[in-house]
């Protein structure tokens, strides 16, 4: 059984506990159990695999209670400054410009799992908050920290204290993965979440890499 919330569907405990973080009145069906429904928690949110519905569950759990429940840390914030051209409705070209900015944030682990004993669950997390530029919608992208370490730098070994590499766009680099090795990329071409990889040539990797940072901001040519 399923919940649908803004068009998209949900396993039903989660969509009630999603409902019931929005508040007010109960969903119709919903009347008689309203009232012993827990609100979704952060943790809980940090595990649903599905971006879109992450977006929303975050969307119903508000931006003032993340911030009260969890305390994230802004570690780095970049706007870049960036052109893009598109066809408008009348179908005239447009080049356009405009900022686009990204944040990196920090939660401390112990926030998360307060009750843990497992050593790995103690590590901080990290996402980055950023927003679709032909929607405007909002979205928090979950990175691994030591992986984007080794994608800006692949003389790092397995796990680093360090936080040279630890900086917005190396973060949101981290989130494009693709087959074309390191210098065989041509061009970058992004329209919200499709990522479109031109290669310099038909040479294939046998396993898919992250993006570096490098590659991000000298790469990436056309955005929507």
């Amino acid at each position: 059984m399923n919940i649908i919330i803004e068009n998209l569907k949900f396993d039903y405990n989660l969509g009630c506990k999603v409902l019931k973080s929005r508040g007010g009145e109960p969903m119709n069906g919903l009347e008689d159990i309203w009232d012993r429904i827990e609100p979704i928690t952060f943790r809980e949110i940090a595990e649903i695999n599905n971006t879109e519905l992450r977006r929303i569950a975050f969307k119903y759990f508000g931006l003032e209670r993340l911030i009260n429940e969890v305390n994230p840390v802004l570690v780095d914030s970049q706007t870049i400054n960036k052109t893009t051209t598109w066809t408008n409705e009348n179908g005239i070209e447009e080049t356009i410009t405009f900022n686009d900015t990204y944040e990196l944030y920090r939660v401390e682990g112990e926030v998360l799992f307060p009750n843990s004993n497992r050593n790995w669950t103690n590590e901080d997390v990290y996402y980055v908050k950023c927003k679709d530029t032909s929607t405007d919608r909002e979205y928090l992208l979950w990175i691994d920290v030591n992986d984007v370490f080794r994608a800006n730098n692949p003389n790092r070994g397995w796990y680093s204290s360090s936080d040279t590499d630890l900086n917005v766009i190396n973060a949101i680099a981290w989130t494009i993965q693709t087959n074309v090795e390191v210098g065989n990329i041509e061009r970058i071409i992004r329209q919200g979440d499709c990522i479109l990889i031109k290669p310099k040539t038909d040479e294939r990797l046998d396993t898919e890499r992250h993006l570096s940072g490098a590659e991000y901001l000298e790469l990436l040519d056309l955005e929507s």
